[in-house]
């Protein structure tokens, strides 16, 4: 029997760990010891059992081929299974197979977009991101990286967090492709590509085709405005993750309002069909506003009806030079306890999430937790090079790639050794707030609002989140006594 990896199936050694995951389900697995010497002995070329068998005993003294080739067997065969790698009998059978996304299969089992285990799997697999998480406070590591290709964007957004003035500057190929090699070398696995718009970048097509060089699992943020038949064959190609793109409103004068760009809604919808029509996996973003506020779920059906995964989102975010005019935008709270109502109603997934029992946790404990991955396991670049803790955080300039390296960067910078060493205690007012499961403190949206104090909470955030935990909370009351009655 030969085995390979699926075309959809990403693989690193993470410290101890080795780590699988499918772009394709959505699903990855950490695995120690006797399973991560296994998945260090795949690569993307059909090998066959005996191969394999002798590359993983490379990792073990004492221990022959013959030795381990029963439990690698089972072991790459119950990857097999979950649609991790792909085999056959011959080379040619296994060269042959391979995984596809297909919006005919259903959505719900397949395409979930999310990276946790498939719930089959809970009694058998550790939750990665807990996992990971752990392995990362202790040991920092680059695991995903945002490249702000341009600022340059044929839209203006009326919300957007990048100063229109702005919107200028493109990263020359050569340091992107400087950039994508020394990341490679990095072990890092997730890529996002983005702008201003991605497809303004006059080598876009060099940089998709570069990232499939070097093995990334990377998606496309976009607003598809540009995109041409050929450039929908060379991701078809490339193979990303998805492309995410934004759709404010199904009504061209709402979108357009968003926008500024007239024509701009018609755009995006033929494109958005365009890229279904190649089974190139799609995101629909639709942040919700004053503007699209009434018609929102119209964008969520429909995606819904073109079996694409759609996301709201109700918190914007400032600009990074701390003008805060966009922000008028932003739905009031009365506004956002509707939208709340809504997604608790029909969103299955949100409240079930909400309803899973939450690990007691002592108040010290929970202090010493950080705040997310800042520092930790991710990074983002932009298109002047300079490199930031995450995206939209413009005022904490970490260093820039033009004169240093990514590694030194990531190792030395005094603002990510900083943030990473930072923990919830340092907002003593989140200590003990009754809504803090139903929080998710956000340093660069404190940082934009407040003109540079990222431990300074906008109140706005503290009303969302106890609104939040309020109607979660009736929501259980009702589902509960339906399910007595």
């Amino acid at each position: 029997m030969f085995y390979r990896q699926s075309r959809d199936t990403f693989i690193r050694s993470i410290g101890e760990y080795g780590y699988i995951y499918s772009q394709l389900t959505k699903h990855d697995r950490t695995y120690t010891q006797e399973g991560g010497a296994f998945l260090k002995a795949l690569s993307r070329e059909p090998q066959s059992l005996e191969m394999l068998a002798v590359k993983a005993c490379e990792c073990f003294e004492g221990i022959t081929p013959l030795d381990i080739q029963t439990d690698m067997q089972d072991f790459l065969d119950s990857l097999v299974a979950d649609r991790y790698l792909v085999s056959g009998n011959t080379v040619e059978e296994c060269a042959a197979m391979d995984t596809y996304f297909s919006y005919a299969e259903n959505p719900k089992t397949l395409f979930t977009y999310n990276a946790l285990q498939n719930s089959d799997d809970e009694n058998l697999y550790a939750d990665t991101q807990d996992v990971l998480g752990a392995y990362y406070r202790e040991h920092p590591q680059i695991h995903s990286c945002q490249i702000e290709t341009t600022n340059r964007c044929n839209e203006r957004c009326i919300h957007c967090y990048i100063p229109h003035e702005l919107k200028n500057v493109v990263l020359p190929y050569e340091v992107i492709e400087s950039v994508l090699n020394q990341l490679h070398d990095l072990r890092v696995m997730g890529l996002t590509l983005s702008g201003g718009e991605f497809f303004t970048h006059p080598d876009a097509e060099k940089i998709l085709r570069k990232a499939r060089e070097l093995d990334f699992s990377f998606y496309v943020l976009s607003n598809i405005t540009l995109i041409t038949p050929h450039m929908i064959d060379v991701l078809k190609e490339v193979n990303p993750n998805y492309v995410q793109t934004s759709l404010y409103s199904v009504i061209p004068e709402e979108h357009d309002h968003i926008t500024q760009l007239k024509g701009s809604c018609a755009k995006t919808k033929a494109a958005i069909d365009a890229l279904i029509s190649a089974n190139i996996p799609v995101q629909i973003s639709c942040p919700v506003m004053k503007t699209n506020y009434h018609t929102y779920k119209d964008v969520l059906k429909y995606a819904y009806e073109r079996n694409c995964k759609a996301r709201t989102d109700y918190v914007m975010m400032a600009r990074y030079d701390f003008t805060t005019d966009n922000l008028a935008e932003r739905l009031t709270i009365e506004q956002t306890e509707e939208l709340l109502k809504d997604i608790i109603q029909f969103d299955k997934d949100y409240l079930d999430f909400t309803d899973m029992p939450v690990r007691p946790i002592s108040r010290e404990d929970w202090g010493n937790r950080p705040f997310c991955g800042v520092g930790m396991n991710n990074l983002c670049i932009a298109s002047d090079g300079i490199v930031y803790p995450c995206s939209g955080w413009q005022g904490m300039a970490c260093g820039n790639v033009r004169e240093q390296s990514i590694k030194d960067i990531w190792e030395k910078s005094p603002q990510l050794n900083k943030l990473r060493n930072l923990t919830k205690s340092a907002i003593p007012q989140c200590y003990d707030c009754e809504d803090r499961q139903f929080c998710a403190p956000c340093l660069v949206r404190n940082f934009n609002e407040s003109g540079g104090d990222y431990l300074k909470v906008a109140p706005h955030f503290c009303k969302a989140a106890h609104l939040n935990r309020k109607l979660v909370e009736e929501a259980k009351v009702r589902k509960r006594a339906k399910q007595n009655a």
